[in-house]
């Protein structure tokens, strides 16, 4: 997966970092498997979920700034989460343990883990946690306020929205916790989970260590499209 980074604006270096992260982004996207054109098509099917870790350094002026880098990887509705969608497009009210905070009065949570491994659709949280000892403490937070939501503008990093697309996000502190193997997350709707709760989705990272000095954002999109 290819890693992005964005500079203060302070840097003096915007409008070259933005080309170079644009053309760096859509040479990635045509380039990755199941090519289709460009970003928004390859993006909205594969690689929708938008990871942003933001950590300080020092400026050329000596001012410290933080840095944006962001990295793209895919995510796997399992077959509660789409019970759960159908469930909302016909007006129904999902059960408790389905209800991914939606607007039917559920509670939705990201959680983070260490340990990756291969998505199926049948998964619950017992295949996130492996072992009992894959997820990070204090990462099971609800979700940004103002999320779920469609035609996510509000949020310029958030490059996977759109019309047809729910948009999921959760942001943590950098005293939320921290972490040097950082490789899967999970939404699902349980603020005690045990191993049969259920999961709307799930999605794996390239590793990465999020330090007690970093910020870190995710977005987690999904598209309807062409069903």
């Amino acid at each position: 997966m290819t890693k992005l980074f964005q500079l203060p604006t302070s840097w003096n270096e915007t409008k070259r970092v933005l080309e170079a992260k644009k053309e760096s982004f859509y040479s990635w996207a045509d380039n990755a498997p199941k090519y289709r054109s460009r970003y928004n098509s390859i993006q909205s099917k594969n690689d929708n979920v938008v990871r942003v870790l933001s950590f300080p350094e020092v400026s050329p002026s000596g001012k410290q700034e933080m840095i944006k880098e962001f990295d793209y990887t895919h995510n796997l509705v399992t077959d509660d989460g789409e019970i759960y969608y159908a469930k909302m497009g016909a007006g129904e009210t999902p059960a408790t343990n389905e209800d991914f905070g939606g607007t039917q009065g559920g509670t939705g949570y990201f959680e983070i883990g260490t340990t990756a491994y291969t998505e199926a659709e049948t998964d619950t949280f017992n295949e996130f946690d492996v072992g009992g000892t894959s997820k990070i403490s204090n990462s099971r937070q609800t979700f940004t306020a103002g999320y779920p939501k469609t035609n996510d503008t509000g949020d310029a990093d958030n490059t996977g929205d759109g019309l047809d697309v729910v948009s999921y996000s959760v942001n943590y502190s950098a005293s939320s916790w921290n972490d040097t193997d950082v490789e899967q997350g999970v939404i699902h709707d349980n603020a005690s989970p045990t191993t049969s709760t259920k999961l709307l989705c799930s999605f794996s990272f390239t590793s990465f260590a999020k330090t007690a000095s970093d910020t870190l954002k995710i977005f987690v999109n999904h598209a309807f499209e062409n069903q």
